[in-house]
């Protein structure tokens, strides 16, 4: 078989195996519900059967970010065990879901995040410190203590946040 050949029928069957972990727009939309109310028994159907891919995103939501910022701890969990991305940032408001934890007061999502190696620096849009907006727009004194004692610095708080 000559080089054209071979090279043409991989590119063939590379194609048609991505195809099938794509998932229809009932599905996405079914697999991306599933996340934001804490459905784990179809989260995990969708990535064991389906072979979902959990680092794809849906209008720039990737499904850990959901889970965030949804307070879906269980199901944050299980993506973070099976290879989510800890640290994806939304293109526009540059959160990813250690910020949203923090700013919706969920201890608990922050610390396993943190535990799990999350970027705690990450700055968000303008290159603004997650702790200026908790203490500033929530008035969180608890979880800027949390933040702090983490190591998340008050960098980009403009001189200081506290």
């Amino acid at each position: 078989m000559n080089k054209f050949l071979k090279t043409t029928l991989t590119l063939i069957l590379l194609t048609f195996s991505m195809q099938l972990f794509a998932l229809t727009d009932a599905e996405g939309i079914e697999f991306s519900g599933a996340v934001n109310e804490g459905k784990l028994s179809i989260v995990k159907k969708y990535v064991e059967v389906k072979k979902v891919d959990i680092n794809a995103t849906y209008f720039a939501w990737s499904p850990l970010l959901m889970a965030a910022a949804k307070g879906q701890f269980q199901v944050l969990k299980y993506l973070a065990e099976h290879g989510a991305d800890l640290n994806y940032t939304h293109p526009i408001t540059k959160m990813n879901a250690f910020h949203h934890a923090a700013f919706d007061g969920r201890t608990e999502i922050v610390k396993y995040l943190a535990s799990k190696g999350a970027d705690l620096n990450k700055k968000m849009n303008g290159g603004v410190s997650i702790i200026r907006v908790v203490k500033q727009e929530k008035g969180d004194q608890k979880m800027v203590d949390l933040l702090l004692s983490l190591g998340v610095s008050e960098e980009g708080c403009e001189d200081k946040c506290l």
